[in-house]
């Protein structure tokens, strides 16, 4: 059963400071209008300052090392927050709760489970479909998964679908409560915990590192010709004038591939022996739809919102220059300092690369990490016009210096984590960018 708790005065010693409203909008509003859209911003950063403690500011995901916590939900409209916790909430949060600013209230409500066990279920469920496709109970058709996120009552799992075949869409047409029942149940048997299922469609307007689609756009993440995950780098347009996708040489092992989007196996291009080079380590990847961005996706490699960054160029390496690297399988690391220019190194395939170079994590790196197994053929740029825009610097050719994960990088977060160990690693190889571009006569494409 839910508590309410009445407001009470703050501890003097946990002062809550509220800075000036400084909203705007492009639209006339009246002072009514106006103040009482103060006084809502005024009550979300008291009531996220509130969360804020009780999460040990923690971030959305972490919030699952806390036991028992399941979600908090704020509410400036009315001064409310509410608790999603499985069992009672201990002495910390009880003391957080009895001792609310003026005019906030609160609730505690039961949860079914604690965010750590959906964690676990949906990193469970994750590692039992292939592409994201789940298969119903009597039929062959499958569904495609889109999304699977923990309810906000901690009731279970909520999961997205989709048609992800001729036969599911006409499975979809006859009837979607039937058919989000038997999603839920074939989820839930996965799981292991309850599944809520949403007919949930796959956006058609927003491309993602996972999931990318033409125009093609830097640092996606690739499924090779074998099925393991590479990274895309730069676009490129040959002598000929045909666009391509760059990525590794020694992530291809064959002279002729087909490459696909990591999610949902779709075509991104072909590659031959006509556009690569084993000692530059970088392979084209020839476009069917002849379309590329010219920009970088940016951020965690297990953000799908497709934010990006466009390129404006490259430039040359020196030593003591800070970079970051963009692998698709661990996301964008920066504050990468370049520790040496100019080196010849043999990479994972026994071949030999004479121009390379090398950076490595510094204290300014998130976790010291620079790099993580499966990032081969992502980029590596210097962040520009105030970090609104990239400049290309070189391919990801090798890796150094292993270390231990820290816990940021997990199997929910890096993208083949469900199918092997995260490997995180101090120092990046890069072949430079323009030795690449000069090798190989090709030009850049930027945003």
């Amino acid at each position: 059963m839910a508590f309410i708790l009445p407001a009470a005065a703050l501890a003097a010693a946990v002062p809550f400071v509220i800075p000036p409203f400084a909203g705007a909008s492009s639209a006339p509003t009246t002072q009514a209008a106006s103040r009482a859209g103060t006084r809502i911003d005024e009550r979300q950063q008291v009531l996220d300052a509130v969360a804020g403690r009780i999460t040990q500011g923690l971030s959305e995901a972490d919030r699952a090392r806390i036991p028992g916590f399941a979600e908090v939900e704020v509410d400036p409209n009315h001064n409310h927050l509410r608790l999603y916790w499985k069992g009672a909430p201990p002495q910390r949060v009880a003391h957080i709760l009895a001792h609310l600013p003026h005019g906030v209230t609160a609730e505690v409500d039961p949860a079914r489970y604690s965010k750590t066990e959906l964690h676990a279920a949906r990193a469970k469920l994750l590692s039992s479909l292939a592409s994201m496709n789940l298969r119903v109970a009597g039929t062959a058709a499958t569904v495609r998964i889109t999304s699977i996120g923990p309810a906000v009552d901690g009731s279970g799992l909520e999961v997205g679908y989709d048609s992800a075949t001729r036969a599911a869409s006409g499975l979809l047409a006859g009837g979607q409560g039937k058919m989000s029942r038997q999603v839920a149940a074939a989820a839930g048997q996965r799981a292991g915990v309850h599944v809520a299922a949403i007919h949930r469609l796959r956006s058609v307007d927003l491309a993602s590192r996972q999931h990318d689609r033409s125009p093609w756009t830097g640092a996606s993440a690739l499924s090779n010709p074998t099925g393991g995950i590479c990274s895309g780098s730069f676009g490129v347009k040959n002598a000929q004038g045909q666009y391509m996708l760059t990525t590794a040489y020694h992530c291809g092992p064959a002279a002729v591939g087909r490459w696909t989007t990591w999610w949902g196996g779709d075509l991104v291009g072909t590659t031959d022996a006509t556009q690569r080079s084993a000692q530059d380590d970088v392979v084209g990847i020839k476009l069917p739809s002849q379309r590329l961005r010219g920009w970088l996706y940016d951020g965690p490699a297990s953000r799908t919102d497709g934010y990006a960054k466009p390129l404006i160029g490259w430039g040359h390496n020196n030593v003591g220059d800070y970079v970051c690297t963009d692998g698709a399988n661990g996301g964008v690391h920066c504050g990468v300092r370049i520790a040496q220019t100019d080196i010849g190194v043999t990479g994972p395939n026994h071949i030999y690369r004479p121009d390379v170079d090398l950076a490595y994590a510094t204290s300014a790196t998130p976790g010291g990490v620079a790099a993580i197994n499966g990032d081969s053929g992502g980029p590596v740029f210097t962040s520009v016009r105030n970090h609104t825009a990239d400049e290309a610097r070189g391919i990801i050719t090798a890796l150094d210096r292993t270390i231990s994960c820290p816990p940021a990088y997990n199997s929910d977060t890096v993208l083949d984590g469900h199918r092997r160990t995260p490997w995180c690693l101090a120092g990046v190889y890069y072949v430079p960018i323009g030795q690449t571009l000069h090798d190989m006569h090709w030009t850049l494409v930027t945003g």
